[in-house]
């Protein structure tokens, strides 16, 4: 019952913050309906799907790094899992030739530190 209270207490809900939301719902419908349609375009329009909006065009979103491992760099995949890791790397990344390089050059440090077991078992230290 406490719990069920605390979250009902929606102290974080503003009328601007829903605004802003409703903003931009309607510009993501108004790309949706227009596969053409950009930011910038919008811009040079001067739509007021985009005026008193605040965008950030320098942010990165996490949804769009594209050829990154997961957690480590692929070095840390290839020494960590040897052949596993170095193929993980190369299907993840969808053959990133930087990634699955440094994947590669951590599977042979592996294999210099823990001999021939570290390619093949890389469970076996």
């Amino acid at each position: 019952m406490v719990s069920v209270m605390a979250w009902s207490n929606d102290e974080f809900a503003t009328p601007e913050l829903d605004q802003n939301f409703t903003k931009l719902n309607q510009l993501e419908s108004y790309v949706n309906n227009h596969p053409g349609a950009t930011i910038e375009t919008l811009k040079s329009e001067n739509n007021e799907l985009i005026q008193n909006l605040a965008l950030e065009e320098s942010s990165i979103s996490a949804a769009n790094v594209a050829g990154d491992m997961p957690i480590v760099g692929g070095f840390w995949w290839g020494c960590c899992l040897g052949v596993i890791g170095l193929l993980l790397v190369y299907f993840i990344t969808d053959n990133d030739k930087d990634q699955v390089k440094s994947a590669l050059w951590g599977c042979l440090i592996a294999t210099l530190l823990w001999g021939l077991g570290g390619v093949w078992n890389p469970f076996s230290w």
